[in-house]
């Protein structure tokens, strides 16, 4: 049992000296964020393992791959690439891509870093994704805002600015939060097609969107009423019922005697209760036929005298205080007679 553990043990020694140790680049990064094509610049980082080992770092651009520089890395596991001239990598615009690996590395398991070259300006990318939350299309109506807030899908990226590509009249978005805000007038009625813009240092993304702008409709005009007239007042003479001075308890025929007897009894009533066509009326009682007669002819009296009052009267008769009356003749004797 003995002799078996010992050669075990003996075979496991053998076996980790025979089989190598791979180290990985960890992470790699230049030491400048912008240069430009005049600069120099340097790769650096650090390995999984503590040990001198050979690193490889490809640049890959517009026009293919090309090899910077190989490197050992230090005992105690880092790296620094020696200065790089940058004109000897960027001759166009575009983003390149810088690769750091191990010999025994695979190369799509390296450490990639990202830079974007311009107008003889190189800017380091972050290493994250810079993308706009789907926004879509928009409607609204004229004279009534419309808002919405611009964002990222990453919510750790800290350094954003949004912006519009082409300004549309009266719109705004703040740079900072991403609100945008606009309130069309009465006659921005149609379709306009904006572009949303965020940034995070040399990254950039947008996106295109209609907003449709819907046509105020017209106040509706209400017709004018049709004002009905008003029916004609209902004569309340046969309503009135028992004047209020009446007492029900005594003869309503007393009334009527006083009134027919009394001339300030009589004036006091027809002054206060002209609303009644008669005494009678007044207390509840119908009118003599006697009566009634004599208001018909008083009444036809008064039609003729006012006619009478403008006409000429017959033989006989002469106008006075507007009513033709007999008039006598003086008895003359005939001439013969006074002999």
């Amino acid at each position: 049992m003995n002799i078996k553990f010992t050669g075990v043990i003996l075979f496991s020694l053998i076996a980790i000296m025979i089989i190598p140790v791979y180290a990985d680049v960890n992470n790699a990064e230049l030491d400048k964020e912008t240069f430009t094509i005049d600069n120099k610049f340097t790769i650096s980082g650090t390995v999984s393992d503590a040990e001198r080992i050979m690193l490889i770092a490809v640049m890959k651009g517009e026009n293919g791959e090309k090899l910077i520089k190989n490197q050992r890395t230090d005992p105690d596991g880092t790296f620094s690439f020696i200065p790089i001239d940058a004109a000897l990598l960027f001759n166009s615009k575009g983003i390149y891509t810088i690769t750091v690996f191990t010999e025994n590395q695979p190369f799509d398991t390296g450490v990639e870093i990202k830079v974007a070259y311009e107008k003889s300006i190189a800017n380091v990318l972050p290493d994250y994704i810079l993308e706009l939350t789907n926004i879509g299309n928009k409607g609204v109506n004229e004279t009534v805002e419309l808002t919405f807030t611009a964002s990222v899908t990453d919510s750790t990226i800290s350094v954003l600015e949004y912006s519009l590509s082409n300004q549309l009249n009266g719109a705004t978005i703040n740079k900072d939060t991403g609100i945008f805000t606009w309130t069309p007038t009465d006659v921005q009625s149609g379709n306009y097609i904006l572009d949303i813009v965020v940034k995070s240092g040399p990254l950039e993304d947008s996106e295109t969107i209609t907003i449709t702008v819907i046509d105020k409709p017209e106040p509706v005009v209400e017709p004018e009423p049709i004002v009905e007239p008003e029916p004609a007042p209902i004569s309340e003479s046969k309503e009135l019922g028992v004047a209020s001075f009446v007492d029900e308890t005594k003869d309503a025929q007393s009334y009527v005697d006083r009134y027919n007897n009394e001339a300030s009894y009589k004036e006091g009533f027809d002054e206060n209760y002209s609303e009644y066509d008669s005494i009678y009326q007044a207390v509840g009682l119908e009118a003599p036929a006697v009566e009634i007669v004599e208001e018909i002819v008083e009444e036809i009296v008064e039609e003729i005298v006012e006619e009478k009052k403008f006409g000429f009267c017959g033989t006989g008769t002469k106008l006075i205080d507007g009513i033709c009356t007999i008039v006598e003749k003086p008895n003359v004797k005939p001439w013969w007679q006074f002999w």
